[in-house]
């Protein structure tokens, strides 16, 4: 078993290629990297391990993110049935990606940032410089099955809003709003639904706030998940 790079070589190799960004098209389990002008110059295959929330020193194992199960995102398997972890900081997570990147004899660990000082951590092989061969139906698969998920999603919440179990929605919602910036920054970065999508979490932050602070907002939030079904093509029109 050989030891993947550390992150100083890392670091020395992206500085050699002039590495200024990343993108990732996590499904397909692919990842580049660009320089300052936005090209690429590096692109690699990719697993998700796991992700550390900076907020609440905790750690998810990728395999148990249900916004990546949906997506069918290449994860590698997490230690235990629940796969979260609290009380861990930085490092203790970059320790537990790295020793397993090198279990499955990954070329380097990636910790792509996603915000708010947390981090995703990736095993990478396949590493090539240069550009690779486009895929021209590659982004309209990626588009269609994301738009797909938030249209199941929403209908989802819509009918457990018209359930017994709607004391569940507040939960839920958050839940839904950070799937929905994880597909905007790692399933369809840099499109016009990547935008959507964040606004989308957004919403189903306040939707979710204003149902755990008064239950009596449910008709009306459920108006407005309403209309966002039909927003993402997923519903017959709403009036008021």
């Amino acid at each position: 078993m050989s030891e993947p790079l550390t992150f100083d070589q890392v670091s020395e190799l992206f500085e050699s290629l002039g590495v200024s960004s990343f993108g990732a098209a996590l499904p397909e389990g692919q990842i580049h990297w660009t320089n300052t002008e936005g090209e690429i110059v590096a692109h690699a295959r990719c697993q998700a391990i796991l992700s550390f929330a900076a907020t609440n020193a905790s750690v998810m194992w990728a395999e148990k993110i249900p916004s990546f199960t949906d997506a069918g995102v290449p994860c590698l398997p997490a230690p235990d049935d629940e796969g979260y972890q609290e009380g861990l900081d930085e490092a203790e997570a970059q320790e537990l990606a790295s020793q397993a990147a090198q279990l499955v004899n990954a070329q380097f660990l990636y910790a792509a940032p996603t915000g708010g000082g947390g981090k995703l951590f990736l095993a990478i092989r396949g590493f090539t410089a240069g550009t690779p061969e486009p895929d021209e139906h590659e982004e309209e698969r990626r588009l269609a099955a994301t738009t797909g998920w938030v249209q199941e999603r929403l209908h989802q919440m819509s009918a457990l809003l018209a359930s017994d179990r709607a004391e569940e929605a507040p939960g839920l919602l958050k839940g839904f709003a950070d799937q929905a910036k994880q597909h905007a920054t790692f399933v369809v970065p840099g499109s016009e639904l990547a935008g959507r999508l964040t606004g989308l979490s957004i919403q189903a932050t306040t939707w979710g706030t204003a149902l755990s602070l008064d239950p009596t907002h449910r008709d009306r939030v459920a108006y407005e998940i309403a209309i966002a079904i039909n927003g993402f093509g997923g519903g017959e029109d709403t009036e008021s």
